[in-house]
């Protein structure tokens, strides 16, 4: 006789058995308080999710911490050149060392990620000086590329003269021991000579002179990058070059046998962080078909599949209006298959994929708006939980938001009510952007059924205050696309003129 098998649904998250516990509702826990520890039970969920993230080798990152520091500068020489009418070493004949690189940022149209951003920017140091006068190369500047809608923040900087001062105060030294100590740090000697005590305090003052030991303070650096940038921004200037010894040349004095160290510039921290700009983005749970609706509406190919989380990082398409309403990708959109995929994935590899024929209008383009596609928001997204932060900066930018909430759930007007909570836990006022509510898979639901959980919803956005529509859709089929298209056009307009009207202000003023 063949045993019993009995199988409990999975999480679509963690790919888990569910707890009897737990009720299953679209594919994802609905009952939060079913876990003992449902703080360890998101953490553990985020990690699953990141990870997930990170596979096919192509890792979209949308923030950063990254060191920045300019090139070190090249040491001064100290050497001498031989002539017939001096004795001793000669004259001083030492070349000055050379300045280290920059490190600039600008922007490149083709990134939309900062995945290829290292963590360590650090521009080349000068080479040092030598004798006969030869000066020391420059270091090569780094110039490090962003796409725009990055963000770039100081975190703290520390100049070096100020973690010497911390270093020499924490091993106990007394001030001639300082002294010492800043000598070996600021200076070089002819090898083949001692030099005294005497011979530092003249050249300490010309170093002083020649602005060496002055401390220069600078604002913090914050970029907010909204534009392309058309000339490299500095973020940090290369160390200057030390001192050859003739520098150090004093009247009535022995040859100079000091040059100077390169000076070495202060560490920033700084944050990258990347929020894209979409006109309108799309805010719903997971699997509830935003990147159905942006295949719909851009043609763009979003992954599909009855899953959750099938969108793991942001993408964004251009959604072409012509004179007469109708738009690129009207026809709708049919579920593509694992194997489908597949096939597609090995074409690409050998050159051999010929994506679908586009529809030519013999009409001309009346508008077109960006639209994002980001990945499912959760229950205290704005925590950082599931994917959290870094779903919600990509949503920020956005000039308006469109709720996409599943009305084959049982409770569509809770979800809504979720997604509102959570973008204004995470930023106030965010939640004001939202012009429509979308109430995508119509096509699985009962009339009557349907009609009530419409109405839960209105309820819902009443008690906001309304101003937002209300559309039902079924993406997947193209139905009431149409009137979709219609409603933002006309938001994303209005927001547009607002925009233009108070940059016009802004430029009068000025």
């Amino acid at each position: 006789m063949r045993p019993t098998v009995t199988f409990r649904p999975l999480c679509s998250q963690c790919r888990l058995p569910l707890p009897p516990v737990i009720s299953l509702r679209r594919g994802y826990h609905a009952e939060p308080d079913s876990f003992p520890d449902m703080e360890a039970e998101l953490l553990r969920r985020k990690r699953k999710t990141d990870a997930k993230r990170r596979q096919g080798g192509s890792e979209f990152i949308d923030h950063l911490i990254v060191t920045v520091r300019g090139g070190k500068g090249g040491s001064g020489a100290s050497a001498f050149t031989a002539h017939p009418s001096k004795r001793g070493l000669g004259i001083p004949s030492g070349g000055n060392g050379g300045q280290g690189g920059s490190v600039y940022l600008k922007t490149s149209p083709h990134l939309t990620s900062l995945a290829r951003i290292s963590k360590r920017l650090i521009g080349e140091q000068g080479s040092h000086g030598a004798g006969q006068m030869k000066h020391g190369r420059r270091g090569a500047d780094v110039i490090v590329s962003v796409p725009v809608g990055t963000v770039v923040r100081e975190m703290n900087s520390e100049a070096a003269t100020v973690a010497w001062a911390k270093e020499d105060a924490a091993l106990g030294l007394d001030a001639q021991q300082r002294r010492e100590r800043r000598w070996d740090r600021w200076f070089v000697s002819h090898p083949n000579t001692e030099v005294i005590a005497d011979e530092y305090g003249p050249a300490e003052e010309t170093l002083r002179r020649e602005g060496f030991l002055r401390r220069t303070t600078v604002d913090p650096i914050y970029l907010d990058i909204t534009k392309p940038i058309v000339e490299p921004v500095l973020l940090s200037t290369g160390g200057r070059g030390g001192l050859g010894n003739p520098h150090f040349q004093q009247p009535e004095s022995p040859p100079p046998r000091l040059a100077s160290k390169g000076l070495s510039p202060g560490t920033l921290t700084l944050s990258f962080e990347l929020k894209l700009l979409a006109d309108v983005g799309l805010v719903g749970l997971p699997n509830a078909g935003k990147s159905t609706i942006l295949r719909a509406l851009t043609g763009r190919g979003a992954e599909v599949a009855g899953y959750a989380f099938t969108t793991l990082n942001p993408q964004v398409g251009v959604v072409r209006v012509f004179e007469d309403g109708s738009w690129r990708g009207e026809e709708g959109v049919v579920e593509e298959s694992e194997t489908r995929r597949e096939r597609e994935k090995a074409d690409r590899v050998k050159g051999e994929y010929m994506p679908p024929p586009v529809k030519t209008r013999g009409q001309a383009e009346a508008t077109r708006f960006t639209i994002s596609d980001n990945p499912g928001l959760l229950a205290r997204a704005s925590e950082n939980y599931g994917l959290g932060h870094s779903f919600l900066r990509s949503i920020e930018r956005s000039l308006a938001l469109v709720y996409v909430v599943d009305l084959g759930s049982d409770t569509p007007d809770t979800d809504l009510q979720v997604l509102r909570d959570e973008l204004e836990a995470y930023k106030p006022g965010l939640a004001d952007k939202a012009v429509a509510v979308v109430l995508n898979k119509g096509d699985e639901v009962d009339e009557e059924v349907g009609k009530e959980r419409v109405k839960r919803v209105k309820e819902v956005i009443k008690a906001w205050g309304g101003g937002v529509e209300t559309v039902v859709v079924s993406a997947k089929f193209g139905l009431g696309m149409k009137r979709v298209v219609r409603v933002l056009c006309d938001r994303v307009g209005e927001v547009r003129k607002e925009l233009a009207r108070v940059e016009a202000e802004e430029v009068h003023e000025e």
